[in-house]
């Protein structure tokens, strides 16, 4: 479902074609970063060398397109990691705020160009790696032994990844579909999936005129393939159908699959839907040229400036780029290509209809929620993630530093609870990536509210420090209300270390909704303690204050409990219903170093003569994850607990999907089912962890 915001672009998109003016800024810049490459494909005519962009002028071109307003940055080539400052460059794009995939062969990805991407946001730059097909056919078009290395780089950004800490990032394949794979592309599929890759791109042989190019002759479907290729289509199309929002999934939607027979029969006619070229991207060659298609295929005989001489903007006002777009409209050239495609702004009538669903939703779910039956789970806690940023130094934290000093490399003074809006208001804070939308919170909520779907709490916090998100104090507020208002969950948590804590945001503890304040002593000390003198002249009826506080060695139980003598010393799981002091075991994945932990917390509860509840793993492991604990990352991830903090298994996607299609959909009924029948989810990550045996969580 559209928002507003996007119904009104794509109605200025829609008049933009119409009127062939440009009344709204492409969807995309894309820039050929270089046209050189390494291998020699058989079926590529598009790598050659040819005139470069410098580093100056590639950064000119990405922050014009931040400051025009355009949503995405497309790198292109060529390969792009010929270009020795590449990984400067895609910093360069993610740190102005574009989320950034970049299309590879993926040869050239040492160990230490590995090191330098895992240091980009992995959740803003993605990959594309040519595979086209399993060792021998990917090998017979790119050379001996390219498969490999190809495989290679791939695992060695992994790698990387995990050394630093960071989320999963999304990598994908392009494979082309050819004569040399066909009859082993589900099987090459699996293989991708087995390998650990997100999705594939499924790709066909290009073609310019009506002959079949010589360099792609042994790879062209000819007569005898097509009662296979039809087949294979069909069936390609029919795994897409049935394939999930998660997990490893084809591109492709099952029109473009059913449509490839036809392109290689050549009964292909052009695509019914209109051809945004023109309008849905400014297209950047590596020498600086805009280029795009001419009505026949050809992009380099489509120029119309260069950056070199004219602004992004000037270009996409140029009266050259009027008569291609004329062209454009006019064109009856068959394509199988859709990238083209923008068929939320074909028509007024289609802009209409959407903008009556969107208003029919609202009615719908407001109806719903009268309607519909609760679904209640009070020993629940639904976690959303503000922030995955953390300035904490605490050696438990499982937030890399690096995060943190991005976030505030710019500022000229150290960030306090003080003058952190300051620092926000003057931009030197860069809040563009970590931290949850706000739109996206309140479409959370109200999906929640819809389905009538109610947990025992609603949590904010996981990687990152809640407190330092931009609009925390909104978002609170917000959350406050709604629960009040009987919604989405009984109480509201907050769990701070305490050091970005403002009076405005002390004052939220004084509201009416019942909520608690966990201030984390082992991020926070001296800031959790300054908080809890702020929150406890603020708070009110019912609000809880907890102090925690992670018991290891060297703890003196009896000088902590005589530091808080308003709060009441509890061990084990999380005393939600009253203030206190919260001793808690550290979690380790290792039996002895957990029986270690457990000892310490005895001793611990044994000084100040209270009950230890201190996880047994003599017990069955009898994970209740799928039931209890569902976590939001800040961009929409949703995992099965706390515990996967890189996102290696995500079980949905609020962006793609509604949570409470989610919490009752396939993927979480197989959770729950492996929990039942075998103590644990059928994942990879859950096959060692001891966390079932923790009074910690969730």
């Amino acid at each position: 479902m559209r928002s507003g915001d996007q119904l009104a672009r794509n109605a200025r998109m829609y008049l933009s074609r119409r009127l062939n003016r440009s009344l709204a800024p492409p969807d995309r810049v894309s820039l050929n970063l270089t046209l050189r490459c390494n291998l020699t494909c058989t079926m590529c005519t598009t790598c050659y060398d040819a005139p470069e962009l410098g580093l100056a002028e590639i950064k000119n071109i990405i922050d014009q397109t931040a400051a025009w307003g355009v949503e995405i940055f497309n790198p292109l080539g060529g390969e792009p990691f010929m270009r020795g400052d590449v990984e400067e460059i895609l910093a360069y794009a993610v740190r102005r705020g574009f989320y950034v995939t970049v299309t590879t062969n993926g040869t050239l990805i040492t160990e230490k160009r590995a090191q330098a991407i895992a240091a980009i946001p992995s959740d803003r730059l993605h990959f594309n790696i040519s595979l086209d097909g399993r060792e021998g056919p990917h090998d017979a078009i790119r050379s001996e032994g390219m498969w490999k290395r190809a495989i290679e780089g791939y695992e060695r950004i992994r790698s990387a990844d995990a050394a630093a800490g960071n989320a999963r990032r999304k990598i994908l394949t392009n494979t082309i579909l050819h004569a040399r794979n066909l009859e082993d592309i589900h099987a090459t599929l699996d293989e991708q999936e087995a390998l650990g890759f997100d999705g594939v791109q499924i790709l066909n042989l290009f073609r310019q005129g009506e002959d079949v190019p010589a360099e792609a002759a042994n790879l062209w479907f000819l007569d005898v393939h097509m009662s296979t290729l039809r087949e294979v289509s069909e069936s390609l199309a029919q795994r897409v159908e049935a394939q999930g929002p998660v997990g490893y999934r084809i591109q492709n939607t099952p029109a473009q699959l059913r449509r490839i027979p036809a392109y290689y029969e050549e009964s292909l006619v052009p695509l019914e839907a209109p051809c945004w070229a023109g309008w849905k991207e400014l297209y950047i060659n590596a020498d600086g040229q805009a280029i795009m298609c001419d009505g026949k295929l050809d992009f380099v005989n489509g120029g119309f400036g260069n950056v070199r001489e004219q602004s992004l903007q000037k270009l996409w006002q140029s009266p050259v780029l009027r008569e291609r777009r004329a062209v454009v409209k006019q064109c009856s050239t068959p394509c199988v290509q859709s990238c083209y495609l923008r068929q939320e702004s074909d028509t007024a009538t289609g802009l209409v209809r959407e903008a009556g669903r969107v208003i029919g939703r609202k009615v719908v779910d407001r109806a719903q929620r009268l309607r519909r039956s609760s679904s209640h789970h009070p020993d629940a806690v639904l976690r959303l993630e503000l922030s995955d940023v953390c300035p904490c130094d605490w050696d438990g934290c499982s937030t890399p530093p690096t995060r943190w000093d991005r976030l505030v490399g710019d500022c000229d003074a150290t960030p306090t609870a003080k003058n952190w809006t300051t620092l926000r208001d003057r931009n030197q804070v860069d809040f563009g990536r970590g931290f949850l939308g706000f739109e996206v919170l309140r479409e959370l909520v109200a999906d929640l509210s819809a389905a009538r779907l109610h947990f025992g709490t609603l949590a904010l916090r996981w990687r990152g420090e809640p407190l330092i998100h931009p609009e925390a104090e909104r978002m609170i507020r917000f959350l406050l209300d709604t629960i009040r208002d009987g919604r989405v969950a009984e109480r509201l948590r907050i769990e701070t270390d305490g050091r970005f804590l403002s009076t405005s945001l002390a004052e939220l503890a004084g509201h009416d909704a019942p909520q608690t304040w966990v201030l984390d002593l082992d991020r926070g000390g001296q800031h959790a303690e300054a908080a809890l003198s702020m929150l406890q002249a603020h708070r009110g009826p019912q609000t809880h204050l907890v102090v925690a506080h992670t018991v290891v060695a060297e703890t003196d139980a009896a000088a902590l409990s005589a530091a808080y003598p308003t709060l009441k010393a509890v061990t084990g799981r999380f005393p939600s219903a009253t203030d206190a002091l919260w001793l808690r075991r550290s979690d380790h994945h290792q039996f002895q170093a957990n029986a270690e932990a457990r000892a310490h917390l005895s001793q611990a509860a044994e000084v100040l003569g209270i009950e230890a509840e201190l996880g047994l793993e003599d017990q069955p492991r009898r994970c209740r994850a799928p039931n209890l604990s569902p976590t939001i990352s800040w961009d929409g991830k949703v995992a099965l607990c706390t515990q996967d903090v890189q996102l290696r298994q995500i079980v949905g996607d609020v962006i793609e999907e509604r949570f409470s299609e989610t919490w009752s959909g396939p993927r979480m009924a197989t959770a729950r089912r492996a929990c039942e029948s075998r103590g644990t989810p059928d994942l990879e990550l859950c096959r060692d962890c001891p966390m079932p045996w923790s009074p910690n969580h969730p």
